[in-house]
């Protein structure tokens, strides 16, 4: 996902040109009509009916067709007119996520790996907050840039990390500290850099 401006641009990546694909792309069309699915330059040599027939097939859903070829990115399609209806909700929800990361680094197409997210980020944040301050209450957290979020971050305590210490105040768990900068080694470093310098 890219943004300027108020144009949102949505690439959905697959090694293959597939039906899941597709279908990841067109539901990307209720937030943006600006949606490419892209694929890898298949090798060996393609006939020119397998290249008119995904070329056409893009087109006709009105979404844009990038090739990886290499280091290069070709244009195959452009995305077309979409009429149908767009999502308000997973507009907002969207943007949301994208503007809550900093740091995330999430490689496109791979399954079995924990997703970096906006709500692990500001989770990550808390914990390097309460490992220098030992303990805060959350409007102290929001005072020192996380999310206004905090509250529901250490109230449902996804993660584990956090421990009440007394009525609204929280800290971290013993030993956790270690294990979250071990898990989360960019994210920590991070936070860890920003809230130094603070």
């Amino acid at each position: 996902m890219a943004i300027k401006g108020d144009e949102i641009v949505i690439a959905e990546l697959k090694k293959t040109f597939n039906i899941k694909l597709l279908y990841q792309a067109v539901r990307r069309l209720a937030i943006t009509p600006r949606v490419y699915a892209v694929i890898f330059k298949p090798q060996g040599r393609q006939k020119m009916s397998f290249w008119q027939m995904i070329k056409s097939l893009s087109r006709r859903l009105n979404i844009g067709l990038l090739l990886i070829d290499g280091a290069e990115v070709q244009l195959m399609a452009e995305p077309g007119v979409f009429s149908g209806k767009s999502s308000a909700v997973q507009k907002r929800r969207l943007l949301k996520e994208f503007h809550g990361r900093r740091v995330s680094e999430n490689t496109g197409g791979v399954t079995g790996v924990k997703l970096q997210t906006a709500y692990l980020e500001a989770a990550v944040h808390i914990s390097v907050l309460l490992k220098k301050h030992k303990k805060l209450k959350p409007a102290e957290l929001v005072k020192h840039g996380v999310d206004a979020k905090a509250q529901n971050i250490l109230g449902n305590n996804y993660y584990g990390w956090f421990e009440r210490s007394e009525r609204g105040v929280y800290r971290l768990k013993r030993g956790k500290a270690r294990v979250i900068a071990a898990e989360n080694p960019t994210i920590w470093n991070f936070y860890e850099k920003l809230v130094a310098a603070s």
